[in-house]
């Protein structure tokens, strides 16, 4: 028989059975969870806190202020304008796409480059259409985050769109290159645009040689944003130009680049020129004080032009410097002790033989006996010729490449470099090259090498650049370094007096200064043919100078490129040159030195 104390027991057992096994349960299941959290944030800690932040936080790349660009008077050549991205959050529109499209498409429209650049009404009514219906396929792209509609657009567009408090559209700032003086010096500047990877890259020019001191720095900045990965509210990024590149400060002035651009456009419209360049140079520092060449290109549209227009011609185009090269070869003469001012010709009653070939004098006119100051004012092959032969080839090339004809300019100028310099002195080499034929140069080397006439003999390095400014404010100048006496000041000074016998006796006399003395060279020379030989009735008209004589404030190159009114550069070139002085005499406070009635003939 079994007590009811037996029952009772024996029923109690599987109560506590269940006790004991949900107990174990709850162990077991907290001690899981212990081995999960410690897995979690003690061996997966460093994981989860990379994986947080990268689902709250946005790390961004942010570009520094692009260094800006002035003329040595300070005037803001090339700076920097805020423009705005509008961009939209397609999963937080509260309006209709087709509504907001409608909406902002007037607004938007005007800064549309395409919009810009059209002029038929149609075309405009087309591309309105083709704008709003871009936009709205965008705005319905629910599945992505944030998407561009339009690049470029003004503040006062911005204010525009803004003022209709469309949820979910947004702008991003950015800083674009901007001109306030147009195209002025546009192949001293050269242009920033995109590279491959969107970045902004300077190319020709200063913007293409400091590209590295213009650009401002890259830093990585990183922003809270909320699950969907937007930047929260109140959040404020660091200031654009907290790390921008350094300014740039060239040698050029302002109201001297101005005056030659514009007088060498209506002198090559007056001519008929191809093309046509003005450079001024200040002797004794070397310094650009203006450069221009005709075609050229628009900075800011600079993607409307043939590729070619970019280069800068005074630096990248070989020309045969024709007579102004006499210059250098009676330099080079007197220097040597080979000639004076006052040696006479020889064999200047004809022309000159060197085995099959005969030189002739440009004219055809020949004086025997002819004094080496009155060679060079009549521009005289044989003459020079008889100089060159004096001298020797192995001298006269030496002394070519003393004053750096074929040499790298070392000037802060994108595609600067040498450029081919002869091989071969034979006789007849050696003639042709002493009246600047059968050897190339560009505008620059030829003008520095002149330069050293002027400047007592000393070649110095030729600048565009005045000073660089650190973003702390601190300028630092460039200063005038010299490269080598090339001849001496006596040499230079005999020169010098030469060239302005020339200018007033030679084929340009006719529109010799009447307040100015000038020394001064016209050079007419031929142009090769791609097939050998020369073009027919195409030349290149160049003339060369510089005042005072004595102190030189300045030295000017004119070079027009098939003129078609006179194919001669003491008709075409020249009157440009003295056009421009007369106003220079004035820029630059050159007080006349003489009163002189100079007829025309």
């Amino acid at each position: 028989m079994i007590s009811k104390y037996s029952r009772s027991r024996s029923k109690s057992l599987p109560v506590s059975n269940r006790n004991k096994a949900a107990i174990l349960i709850i162990y077991f299941g907290l001690l899981s969870i212990l081995v999960k959290l410690f897995y979690w944030q003690v061996i997966q800690g460093s994981w989860l806190k990379t994986a947080a932040n990268n689902q709250y936080q946005r790390t961004l790349t942010q570009q520094g202020k692009r260094g800006q660009i002035f003329t040595s008077d300070k005037h803001l050549l090339v700076g920097n304008i805020s423009k705005y991205r509008l961009v939209a959050y397609p999963q937080l529109l509260t309006e209709d796409p087709v509504k907001i499209s409608k909406l902002i498409n007037p607004i938007i429209i005007d800064d549309y480059q395409p919009y810009q650049e059209s002029t038929e009404s149609a075309k405009r009514e087309e591309l309105m259409d083709e704008l709003e219906e871009a936009l709205e396929q965008k705005l319905n792209r629910k599945e992505a985050k944030w998407v561009s509609l339009l690049n470029n657009l003004a503040e006062e567009t911005k204010s525009e769109i803004e003022a209709l408090n469309i949820t979910g559209l947004d702008f991003e700032d950015a800083l674009v290159r901007f001109y306030p003086e147009a195209s002025m010096a546009a192949h001293l500047t050269g242009f920033v645009a995109k590279d491959e990877a969107g970045q902004d890259v300077g190319y020709f020019g200063v913007e293409g040689a400091l590209n590295k001191e213009l650009s401002g720095k890259k830093r990585r900045i990183t922003l809270t944003a909320d699950a969907l990965g937007f930047s929260l509210l109140g959040q404020k990024k660091p200031p654009l130009n907290s790390n921008q590149g350094r300014d740039v400060v060239l040698t050029i002035r302002r109201d001297l680049q101005s005056l030659i651009e514009t007088e060498l456009k209506k002198g090559m419209e007056h001519y008929g020129a191809k093309s046509g360049e003005v450079l001024i140079l200040q002797p004794q520092t070397g310094k650009i004080l203006a450069l221009a060449a005709e075609p050229k290109f628009d900075q800011e549209k600079y993607y409307q032009y043939d590729p070619y227009l970019y280069k800068n011609p005074l630096l990248i185009d070989l020309f045969e410097p024709g007579s102004i090269m006499k210059t250098l070869t009676v330099a080079i003469g007197i220097d040597t002790e080979s000639i004076t001012s006052e040696t006479e010709c020889p064999r200047c009653d004809g022309p000159v033989a060197i085995g099959k070939y005969s030189i002739k004098t440009w004219n055809d006119e020949y004086h025997p006996k002819i004094k080496m100051s009155d060679a060079l004012a009549k521009s005289d092959n044989t003459a020079m010729v008889f100089v060159a032969e004096e001298v020797g080839s192995d001298v006269f090339e030496k002394y070519l490449q003393n004053f750096d004809i074929g040499e790298e300019l070392g000037v802060d100028l994108y595609g600067d470099s040498d450029t081919p310099f002869p091989q071969k002195w034979g006789p007849i080499e050696l003639a042709t090259r002493s009246f600047g034929q059968g050897i190339s140069t560009t505008s620059l080397q030829i003008a520095k090498a002149v330069s050293a006439i002027a400047n007592h003999g000393q070649l110095m390095q030729i600048r565009a650049i005045d000073s660089v400014i650190n973003p702390d404010g601190k300028e630092i100048s460039v200063e005038p370094r010299k490269i080598r006496q090339v001849i001496s000041d006596k040499a230079a000074q005999q020169t010098t007096e030469m060239m302005v016998h020339a200018a007033q006796s030679g084929e340009a006399q006719w529109i010799y200064s009447k307040t100015h003395t000038v020394a001064a060279k016209t050079g007419t020379s031929q142009i090769p043919a791609e097939d050998g030989g020369y073009k027919e009735n195409a030349t290149i008209a160049t003339f060369i100078g510089f005042a005072p004589p004595e102190n030189p404030q300045f030295l000017m190159l004119v070079k027009l490129v098939e003129p078609q009114s006179s194919p001669w550069a003491a008709e075409t070139a020249a009157p440009l040159w003295y056009k421009i002085a007369e106003k220079l005499f004035l820029s630059l406070n050159i007080p006349p030195d003489h009163q002189e009635s100079i007829g025309y003939n």
